[in-house]
């Protein structure tokens, strides 16, 4: 079984994959995560990743596409995926189609006030790069490891609005895509719902499958 999480940065697609991961046991993709990985190594594709991603750019579909496809080969994907992240133009949709059979796409729709506040609150470990909602959990250290809690360029206010008119230019035509092969699933979020609150309805339509 494999599944897209679709959704603009801040939406909550990462804990909406932790909770796949904890009751169907598939493997979590993020592009993001893949990227970060690349930079904190200083690989050459990092350093391209990086030239972008400080500016709220998007990185290149060529660039994307090799990295995501590189990983869904590896042997740990066999039983499953849940991509986060991947596909964000009509060209990756196309190009992954190609080479995988995506059995549902569950898109989280919020307001663009919830994707800000969420953003301006979020911060990483610069030891371990876990995420944390630390401006309303009111903690300066990082609860996996005790590093160091930093705010990522592309979380600060001025690229947040950026990122978001990207996310929308672009999303459009893929939930078009995929609403084409009745894939598609919608599931609605609201700033004072949790994790847990959203998933339901999720977890009812994957446990179809």
């Amino acid at each position: 079984m494999n599944i897209i999480l679709n959704g603009a940065s801040g939406s909550g697609k990462g804990s909406m994959a932790a909770l796949l991961v904890r009751d169907f046991g598939l493997v979590h993709i993020s592009t993001g995560d893949l990227f970060r990985e690349n930079m904190a190594k200083k690989t050459e594709l990092g350093k391209k990743v990086e030239s972008y991603v400080s500016t709220g750019k998007w990185v290149p579909d060529e660039v994307t596409i090799a990295v995501l496809l590189d990983r869904i080969k590896q042997p740990d994907c066999k039983k499953g995926v849940i991509l986060d992240g991947f596909p964000r133009t009509l060209n990756q949709a196309k190009a992954l189609k190609a080479v995988l059979d995506v059995d549902l796409v569950i898109a989280i729709d919020v307001t663009d006030e919830i994707v800000q506040a969420r953003l301006g609150g979020r911060y990483m470990c610069r030891k371990c790069g876990t995420i944390h909602a630390a401006r309303w959990d009111k903690i300066d250290k990082c609860k996996k490891c005790g590093g160091e809690l930093y705010q990522r360029d592309d979380d600060k206010a001025e690229f947040i609005q950026k990122r978001l008119e990207n996310f929308k230019q672009n999303n459009a035509e893929i939930l078009d895509f995929y609403r084409a092969d009745n894939k598609l699933f919608v599931v609605h979020d609201k700033l004072e719902n949790t994790p847990e609150d959203t998933y339901r309805a999720v977890k009812d339509v994957v446990a179809k499958l």
